[in-house]
């Protein structure tokens, strides 16, 4: 399973990290945070999340389950490093 590397720049909204209307079942998505907190959240479409953000600390990781996926800087939002594996485009 391949593993990305983005650098989250937006401070204000949403990072979308990408999704799959059509799966029959929830995809599982692996979100790792480095150099600062991050927040976590899924959505039923490509458009803002639906579900409460999950926070990520620093230098862990966290599973999120469902269709569409996005991630922001946590308070007091920074620009920082994370990595998610579980996306196959």
């Amino acid at each position: 399973m391949e593993q990305y590397v983005v650098r989250l720049t937006d401070l204000t909204g949403w990072t979308y990290l990408g999704g799959n209307d059509e799966a029959k079942k929830p995809i599982e998505l692996v979100v790792r945070a480095f150099e600062h907190d991050v927040l976590g959240a899924v959505g039923d479409g490509p458009s803002a999340p639906s579900s409460e953000p999950v926070v990520v600390p620093l230098g862990q990781g966290r599973r999120l389950e469902g269709k569409h996926f996005f991630v922001k800087p946590a308070p007091p939002a920074r620009a920082c490093l994370i990595s998610h594996r579980g996306l196959l485009e």
